[in-house]
């Protein structure tokens, strides 16, 4: 049995204290900033702003005008590579790939569909009915990867145009749902161009009992095919049995890329009960007012 005198406990005594303040403490320093993932590829893509007005440098304001990225390469016209995020992901609005030297065409696309066109190629990015339609941005161009990491900000330009339909009168109560179809735009975009490149025949269904009003706001989208172009509207109302309640047809509704064309006017009142078509107004009875906006070039007010 071993046995220790008073002289000896000490001493053990002040090695342990000896010890102890030799050891670093592992403590967490909450001022740190945590450092930020290393990127996994040698091309990083940030969504800088709009061309258009109304730019952003954040996440937050980013997913204020759109909910889905596309990050996309081409060569020779075939899809090489390509990101898809959506507004929860971390890291929204920035992406990483990892790319042979070489050249390559970009395309960024912005949308807040229910889903991501077709991007099998940059000349026709196809959206759908079923997935609707969305205000849309979009960059396109050349970009030379050497071997060097390398890191772009991409600024976005605005590919649709609006319309504002506006009913100023109340929505009978009979009214379960409504539904604007337009033709004269395109629902898909030619990235190469900025332009529309389908003669599409768009739909919009609304629930009636997820509008608030009046005045009842409905917010179109299309891509124009032409700098300028011209839709027809038609607008019908149904009850809860899809019988026609109203319906209203509005021929030669102007419209033009990156502009807000609001059409207003009472749509339920003074008019027939038996589903009219309207014809085209006399010259001179329609009034256009042009003004600016931050976020689009500008408002085309028109009434019905």
């Amino acid at each position: 049995m071993m046995h220790f005198n008073v002289k000896t406990l000490l001493l053990l005594s002040l090695l342990a204290v000896a010890l102890a303040s030799c050891e670093k403490m592992a403590v967490a320093d909450d001022d740190e900033t945590p450092a930020a993932p290393a990127a996994k590829g040698n091309v990083t893509l940030r969504v800088a702003g709009s061309a258009d007005g109304g730019a952003w440098q954040t996440r937050a304001d980013g997913s204020a005008y759109w909910t889905h990225l596309c990050f996309v390469l081409y060569q020779g016209g075939a899809k090489v590579a390509s990101v898809t995020q959506t507004a929860t992901d971390d890291g929204f609005g920035q992406a990483s790939l990892q790319l042979s030297p070489g050249s390559y065409e970009l395309l960024v696309l912005a949308h807040s569909s229910d889903g991501n066109p077709t991007l099998t190629t940059p000349e026709k990015l196809q959206f759908t009915n079923a997935m609707g339609f969305s205000d849309t941005f979009y960059s396109y161009g050349s970009l030379q990867v050497s071997s060097e990491p390398q890191t772009h900000n991409i600024t976005l330009t605005r590919a649709t145009a609006m319309v504002r339909f506006v009913i100023d009168d109340q929505l009978p109560s009979s009214v379960a749902k409504i539904r604007f179809y337009y033709t004269g735009g395109s629902g898909a975009l030619n990235a190469k161009t900025g332009l529309g490149c389908v003669a599409s025949k768009q739909s919009v269904m609304v629930d009636a009992a997820e509008v608030d009003g009046p005045p009842y706001t409905f917010d179109l989208y299309t891509i124009p095919r032409e700098a300028s172009a011209s839709l027809t509207l038609t607008v019908t109302a149904y009850n809860a049995q899809d019988v026609i309640v109203k319906e209203r047809q509005f021929k030669d509704v102007t419209v033009e890329r990156n502009m807000i064309t609001e059409f207003s006017g009472s749509f339920f009142t003074d008019m027939p009960s038996t589903n009219p078509v309207d014809e085209p107004d006399e010259p001179g009875q329609d009034t256009f007012v042009v003004t600016a906006d931050t976020e689009w070039g500008g408002t085309i007010n028109k009434t019905y």
